[in-house]
């Protein structure tokens, strides 16, 4: 059996692999840092409860039931990419979108998801940007799609445009739910005809951005600290 010493100490090293600070836990927690720090410390008893909370806000496994406290391997890069041709396809297939906007549909759509069913779409990796929440592999994505002529590329007014090529075969929206699509097509209606800056705008207005420093992880569960209408949009989110 994993010793309470090993359990705290692997939370440690979670959180400062996900660089967050001793405070930004027990804010999410909704305990003092003292107390927290006693946690890590491990001078103070962990519950099993604030064992899954402290996980989930660090996107690992509970710890205690595997044998390291690495993040969570449900990332579906395939399906994230599909989602990356979805909102490109359904939604901007004449006009196109700028790239930070399309970042920010990404976000959103993911975090969305997991506000009303406690899982991603994809299960990417989210980091605090200056312009909002990125995916960790969004631009290294965004760079191979062009490469391979499977989108194209503008500039207009000083803005990376995105669009999908004509010749993409590879576009399946049949690896969505009809849940998962419900929620991607909510949030880019929404914001179809916004401009980059209102969406850049509204991310900041969120936890997920405003707790974070430039390059820290957002844990997906932050998202579920915001009222239900500041979630997707500045608007009420529909009952799911």
């Amino acid at each position: 059996m994993i010793s309470n010493a090993t359990i705290v100490s692997r939370i440690r090293e979670a959180r400062m692999k996900a660089k967050m600070t001793q405070e930004q836990i027990a804010d999410a927690l909704g305990i003092n840092r003292i107390t927290y720090m006693n946690i890590e410390a491990n001078r103070s008893p962990l519950s099993i409860n604030t064992l899954n909370e402290i996980c989930e806000i660090l996107n690992i496994e509970p710890i205690g039931v595997i044998e390291s406290s690495e993040p969570k391997d449900d990332y579906d890069e395939e399906k994230f990419v599909q989602l990356y041709y979805y909102i490109l396809k359904k939604h901007f297939s004449d006009t196109g979108v700028t790239k930070t906007k399309l970042a920010k549909l990404l976000y959103l759509s993911d975090f969305t998801y997991y506000y009303c069913y406690n899982e991603s779409i994809t299960g990417a990796s989210y980091y605090r940007n200056h312009y909002g929440p990125l995916a960790k592999d969004f631009l290294a994505i965004t760079d191979d799609q062009f490469k391979k002529g499977k989108i194209s590329i503008r500039i207009f007014d000083l803005a990376q445009i995105i669009s999908i090529s004509d010749t993409n075969g590879d576009f399946d929206p049949e690896v969505f739910t009809e849940k998962e699509k419900n929620i991607i097509d909510m949030v880019c209606n929404y914001w179809k005809d916004k401009n980059t800056s209102e969406i850049v705008n509204f991310t900041h207005s969120q936890k997920a951005w405003q707790e974070r420093r430039d390059g820290e992880y957002i844990p997906y569960q932050t998202i579920k600290k915001e009222p239900t209408n500041n979630v997707f949009a500045p608007v009420n989110l529909p009952a799911y």
